[in-house]
């Protein structure tokens, strides 16, 4: 579906040879990043508007991306550097990171962040949805077996640690660094992990941990359309019963003034006890399906470590991670199962799988990138609304009489609805612009309504090509724009 409405606005492949290489940004903020091309090469998305596209420039020097470099500096002991973080590397874990811009280590000395563990996993009843909190107890590190560095560009580089799980199972973790966008001095570039791993265990649970210098009585994960909190103590029954915490794209533990958080793009349970941050990576029930989760993973997680307290910052990077403009593509239709198999029997997560994805590129060429700006940004934020305030749903109207499924009353004419809300739990305002909607005189009005699409309050003042709204803590809100 995603193809065929990119057809239809005029976008072809990117490895085609017809119109200007553009990317897609699908956030409704404005985005400036250095992707990686189809053929290898980096290329840079400088300014893409929130819902809008952006020329990439295929020749970058040192003033688009601030420095960055790798290096070992002992034997199997490396040393990633940007202008933000100094990553350190022992051993295959992460044993430093230190943050330039406010002097300060991350990783508690000793430590090991990016640690792999792995525990027991039997529970009492139900094995594909209990979690027992015993299994804490059988806690095992497992111990990394090669470190190499796999890229030393001059706008990314990688250190790959290969771990073996057991006879079957094994994994391999690359750790990145890009360098910080002289443009956007003030975005802090995460710390990047992707795993490819090979996983054929018998009920077992693998997790990664992260200890970090920072210490409250509650962490914070995302869930939708806004935050849970709980605690990191075991200090009575009730906390200890939430030993595992549901969790969307990120969770973060902070101070007053300083605070790291956790990335990832398709894991959701997490647990922080203390200071450690452990994210939940796979399990392996053998009831009621004997092959859960059996075979092979491609996933992506990421530290940010930030100065003051959790704010939009860890919220935009969650959506970033989770909404790439460019992915590296492989189509499953390209996998032959006797490549899944060999792979899997050598026990190489790396040889012929990865990586691939079935999400879509955001990489593609455009005969007129300035026309199909001005039709994918048509509705988005005020760059004066507040940051917190995602703009999350642009679609039609369910009872429009054009597409209505006709088991509800008919409503006429189109309309456009727009769903808003706080991800932070505070009073927010903003104003929505409706640009090419408003100039060409298509606006007829602007009504609050629930999320059933039923019109609640009086129109909406329309002014200066848009509407100005306020949100509550965790508030979601509708809006339906009615079109001439």
């Amino acid at each position: 579906m995603i193809a065929d409405a990119l057809t239809s606005l005029g976008f072809v492949d990117i490895a085609s040879a017809n119109g200007i290489p553009v990317a897609i940004n699908t956030l409704p903020w404005s985005r400036s990043e250095v992707v990686t091309l189809p053929d290898g090469q980096s290329g840079l998305v400088a300014g893409c508007g929130g819902f809008g596209i952006s020329e990439i420039k295929s020749t970058l020097t040192t003033s688009v991306s601030s420095p960055v470099s790798v290096k070992e500096v002992h034997h199997d002991v490396f040393q990633l550097e940007n202008t933000q973080f100094r990553v350190t590397i022992s051993h295959g874990v992460i044993t430093s990171i230190y943050d330039k811009s406010v002097d300060r280590e991350v990783v508690p000395p000793g430590q090991k962040a990016n640690q792999l563990v792995i525990f027991d996993d039997k529970p009492l009843y139900w094995q594909a949805w209990d979690v027992e909190v015993y299994h804490l107890e059988s806690r095992e590190e497992l111990t990394p077996s090669r470190t190499v560095i796999t890229e030393d560009s001059a706008h990314i580089v990688s250190v790959t640690t290969t771990t073996k799980i057991s006879e079957k199972s094994s994994i391999s973790t690359t750790v990145s660094l890009r360098g910080a966008l002289v443009s956007t001095p003030e975005k802090i570039t995460p710390i990047e992990i992707t795993a490819d791993v090979v996983w054929h265990e018998d009920k077992k649970f693998l997790k990664v941990e992260f200890p970090v210098d920072v210490r409250n009585t509650s962490a914070s994960y995302e869930t939708q359309y806004g935050i849970v909190t709980r605690p990191t103590h075991y200090n009575t029954t009730w906390d200890m019963a939430k030993f595992e915490v549901c969790c969307h794209k990120w969770a973060d533990l902070s101070e007053s003034s300083y605070g790291v958080s956790i990335l990832n793009d398709c894991k959701y349970g997490f647990a922080t006890v203390g200071n450690v941050m452990r994210l939940s990576l796979l399990r392996a029930p053998k009831a009621p399906d004997a092959h859960a989760d059996m075979g092979t993973h491609h996933f992506k997680y990421a530290i940010l470590p930030h100065s003051g307290g959790l704010d939009h910052r860890t919220v935009r990077a969650g959506f970033e991670l989770n909404n790439p403009i460019a992915t590296p593509q492989r189509s499953l239709a390209s996998l032959s199962l006797s490549d899944v198999e060999e792979a899997e029997v050598k026990g190489n997560a790396n040889a012929a799988l990865f990586p691939y994805t079935t999400r879509t590129s955001y990489l593609h060429r455009h005969a007129s990138p300035a026309l199909a700006t001005a039709l994918l940004s048509t509705i988005r934020m005020s760059a004066t609304s507040s940051p917190v305030i995602i703009l999350d749903t642009i679609k039609r109207g369910e009872d429009d009489e054009d597409v209505s499924r006709r088991d509800l009353p008919i409503r006429d004419g189109q309309s456009v609805i727009l769903r808003l809300y706080d991800n932070l739990g505070g009073r927010c305002r903003g104003k929505v612009e409706l640009g090419e909607l408003s100039r060409r005189g298509r606006v007829k009005g602007v009504r609050r309504c629930n999320l059933l699409e039923d019109d609640e309050a009086e129109e909406v003042l329309v002014k200066n090509g848009g509407f100005e709204i306020e949100l509550k803590a965790f508030e979601v809100g509708t809006w339906r724009v009615m079109l001439k």
